[in-house]
Formats: C-alpha cells, sequence, structure tokens
C-alpha cells in the first residue's frame, strides 16, 4: 500500500477566472450579503451574514494554508453573485476536490458547467492537480450532469454519494 502524500497549493490571492460569460473571483467581506445562501463549510450552512462571515474566515484560512480555494461566479454583464465553487479539503496525492453551488434563478442555464470547466482548467493547468474529483448524491441528477457536461466521468457509486472525476493517474 503506497504512503498518502499531502500537496499543498499557496495562493496569496484568489486569482480571477473569465470565460466568455463568467468571471470568477476571491470573495470579499462585502460580498457577505449576497452569499448567505451560497455559505457552508463542513456541511453546516448559513443563516446570517455573520455565519457567512465566519465561513468565509475559515475558507480564507485553508487558503493561507494552501488547502484550498473558493471563487464567486458573476455573469459578465452582472455586478450579482450568481453561485461560487472551490477545491477543498486539501489535495491528498495531488488530488483537487471541487464543490459547487449555483443560485436556484441561475440553475439550467449553463453556468455551473462553464465554472466547473474553469476551475478544472485551473487546477489541472496551473496547479498541476494529478486529477480532480467531485462528489454528487446520487438524486442529484442536475449535478452529476454538470460534471458530465464539463467532461467528468463517474468512477464509483457508495452508499452516500457518487464519485466523479477528470482525470485518473
Amino acid at each position: 500500500m503506497s504512503e498518502l502524500q499531502v500537496t499543498k497549493h499557496f495562493f496569496e490571492e484568489v486569482p480571477s477566472l473569465t470565460s466568455e460569460r463568467l468571471v470568477l473571483r476571491g470573495i470579499e467581506p462585502a460580498d457577505a450579503s449576497s452569499i448567505i445562501t451560497l455559505s457552508v463549510y463542513d456541511g453546516v450552512y448559513a443563516k446570517t451574514e455573520a455565519d457567512a462571515l465566519a465561513i468565509l474566515k475559515k475558507i480564507n484560512l485553508d487558503r493561507e494554508k494552501g488547502e484550498g480555494i473558493q471563487w464567486c461566479i458573476l455573469l459578465k454583464d452582472q455586478a450579482e453573485i450568481v453561485g461560487s465553487c472551490s477545491y477543498h479539503r486539501g489535495y491528498l496525492n495531488n488530488m483537487g476536490e471541487i464543490g459547487y453551488v449555483l443560485k436556484p434563478a441561475y440553475r439550467g442555464l449553463g453556468i455551473m458547467t462553464e465554472a466547473v470547466k474553469l476551475i478544472t482548467e485551473f487546477g489541472l493547468e496551473v496547479m498541476k492537480l494529478a486529477n480532480v474529483v467531485a462528489y454528487v448524491n446520487p438524486d442529484n441528477t442536475a449535478s452529476a450532469n454538470v460534471l458530465k457536461r464539463a467532461g467528468f466521468f463517474q468512477v464509483e457509486h457508495g452508499e452516500n454519494d457518487l464519485k466523479f472525476a477528470i482525470r485518473l493517474v
């Protein structure tokens, strides 16, 4: 059995990523009121602006420790934050685990597929991750479809989740 290796990826600032329709950027404390419904950490969801700020502080600490990075998602022609996406839970064996959430009004428009492609490309090309994975509740077919459209394929079917991967080494 091989020994597990912990890789760190340090970013002083969250780099901005852009596509045809989207801008992904770091989340600022001034964004707190816009991200309440998007904020979750270790399964605990924000209910207030103060909760969102506390979660943002934890996420930024993870980034400073080289264990994660999170972006908010904006449409280029709007100032409103419509979602968020991230690498989280560290980089065991240089593998990046992604997570994402989109406000309901923006679902079904291809926004998350575009964002997932952006962060996956960033992870593989800039961070030089060995692979990128995502875990999805088996009942969440919309999320599984996002991953498939972004080039992921299902690699495992666990009791509580489906595992998708973009690249396996």
